[in-house]
């Protein structure tokens, strides 16, 4: 929703549609519900201590998480922390404690469906997607494996290398490494790769670790001796890809996308009990309601409930569209069901008329 169709909201209210100034009342009831929207929308990242929130923080910090125009900020904290947010990502590491196991049963602001669990460390478990699964069954909901230290050294997906201290990946390092005799007893420990006799420096390979971790080198010498001709970004990509990374923040964009849906059913809501309230503004919110910008959030909201793409293309897609959910409208028994289907079928009636 723009910021410009909420600023045409509040001269509308100023002054009414039947002539009469709007009272000091009803202009701050408007103002509220459309600060409320307008709020910045919290990611929080939390978990025990010790088991990588840091990496996760860094890596939702290094891309655009979109949630329609609303400033998304992300902030790391404990479990005990009871502060408000709209989206969660809690964190594990290893086996799942029993403080894991209480926090999620529950978790604060009943943030069931904002709810993204990620298992971190993912390069130091014998078998990650093994660990992940039994996690899974254990907490009764998804829990996506990544190797965290190294997606934050990839920067997410951004593929920039960089170290905590701000050295960067140097791929001709990594190169290097490959073309030795280094192999596989040498990359068991960091100590073993450091004193491992090759060319490239001590201080060099600390680079490389303090970058993508000891098993992020171990990737990328695989697929650079399987593939002698990649090319540098290409090798990063399979890197990323192994990491997890995507899954993670496919969930976390998923999250946001869903609460910032929320945020516009909400203040339609609102918006709808000032104008019963209000009857000088009844008008004005109505009209604001039946505008392109408002349907088409109501169109998100009920695609996101029902948890289907918005089908686009051609006209015909978009008539039969429509035509369908109209149907699907007529013939639903749970009321919820019959709010979204109106609201898709008006959306792509609002689709036709552009």
């Amino acid at each position: 929703m723009s910021v410009a169709g909420f600023g045409r909201l509040r001269d509308r209210t100023a002054v009414s549609s039947i002539g009469v100034t709007a009272d000091d009342g009803a202009r701050e009831a408007v103002d509220t519900a459309l600060q409320d929207r307008l709020r910045p929308l919290i990611v929080r990242v939390t978990g025990r201590t010790g088991v990588g929130k840091s990496a996760i923080l860094a890596i939702l910090e290094s891309v655009r998480l979109d949630a329609d125009g609303l400033d998304v900020r992300v902030r790391e904290d404990s479990v005990t922390d009871n502060t408000d947010f709209d989206v969660l990502v809690y964190v594990i590491a290893g086996a799942v404690s029993p403080v894991d196991t209480a926090f999620l049963s529950s978790p604060p602001g009943g943030a069931q469906d904002g709810t993204v669990v990620v298992l971190t460390k993912a390069d130091t478990l014998d078998d990650p997607t093994a660990a992940a699964a039994a996690a899974s069954h254990q907490l009764a909901r998804t829990v996506l494996p990544v190797m965290g230290a190294t997606a934050a050294g990839l920067g997410g997906t951004g593929l920039r290398g960089m170290g905590r201290s701000g050295v960067s990946l140097v791929m001709a390092d990594v190169r290097a490494v490959a073309a030795s005799e280094v192999g596989p007893a040498d990359l068991l420990t960091v100590e073993r790769f450091l004193a491992a006799d090759i060319t490239v420096s001590t201080r060099r390979r600390e680079a490389l670790i303090e970058c993508i971790e000891l098993r992020g080198v171990a990737l990328l010498i695989d697929v650079l001796r399987q593939r002698t001709a990649v090319s540098d970004g290409d090798a990063l990509r399979e890197l990323a890809d192994a990491t997890g990374v995507d899954a993670v923040l496919a969930a976390v964009s998923t999250a946001v996308s869903v609460a910032a849906a929320r945020r516009d059913a909400h203040l339609h809501r609102s918006l709808q009990q000032i104008g019963a309230r209000h009857r000088q503004l009844r008008g004005a919110v109505e009209s604001y309601l039946a505008s392109d910008e408002a349907v088409a959030a109501e169109m998100r909201c009920a695609a996101l409930h029902l948890g289907l793409p918005i089908e686009t293309g051609s006209e015909q897609v978009v008539v039969e569209q429509a035509a369908l959910w109209k149907q699907r409208a007529a013939a639903a028994g749970d009321s919820g069901v019959r709010r979204s289907a109106l609201a898709l079928c008006r959306g792509y009636v609002r689709m036709l008329r552009r």
